[in-house]
């Protein structure tokens, strides 16, 4: 025996669930649960780098300035649209994919940009924040007792003969 045939609206709605279906595995692919613990991991070396003092104010400094940067949003576009563009491309010829990164490679290598990391126009919008988060995290008694110490006059140092008690003139010395 047959089954009855279906409605206009249960084919309907059949398709919207398999598509549904369909949608969700592409969104999701099966690798994504090692990718959430790869990414886990990275978090975990971040967290337990961020436990030194001077590179978790160092690290927020950095997050802090880059998420401000005008070049942040035009970086996460670009760096879609790459994704987007190079996945397929990588699918269907690998090789090309390795000739053109030792391209872009031999490129970056020529053009040396790391010498362009610690120009003074990127120290001087990063300078200022990585002031400001050491002396948001130091405690206050600590910065008292540096105001304390430079503000204390300054003695002047005393010559040995004074300090002895002997009269600081010599005996070979001309009196006027």
């Amino acid at each position: 025996m047959s089954a009855a045939p279906l409605t206009p609206s249960e084919r309907l709605t059949l398709s919207r669930e398999r598509l549904r279906l369909a949608l969700r595995d592409i969104s999701a692919p099966a690798g994504g649960a090692s990718s959430a613990r790869a990414s886990a991991v990275g978090l975990a070396w971040l967290d337990s780098l961020k436990s030194i003092p001077a590179a978790g104010i160092v690290i927020e400094a950095v997050r802090s300035w880059w998420a401000q940067h005008p070049w942040r949003i035009s970086s996460l576009l670009v760096g879609e649209a790459v994704k987007t563009v190079v996945q397929p491309m990588a699918q269907r010829h690998p090789l090309g994919l390795v000739v053109g990164a030792l391209l872009l490679g031999g490129v970056l290598a020529r053009a040396r940009p790391w010498r362009l990391i610690f120009t003074s126009s990127l120290l001087a919008g990063l300078l200022p924040q990585l002031l400001s988060k050491a002396v948001a995290q130091l405690p206050t008694q600590s910065w008292m007792a540096a105001l304390t110490e430079l503000l204390r006059q300054p003695r002047q140092p005393q010559e040995p003969a004074q300090a002895a008690g002997l009269s600081p003139t010599r005996p070979d010395a001309p009196t006027r």
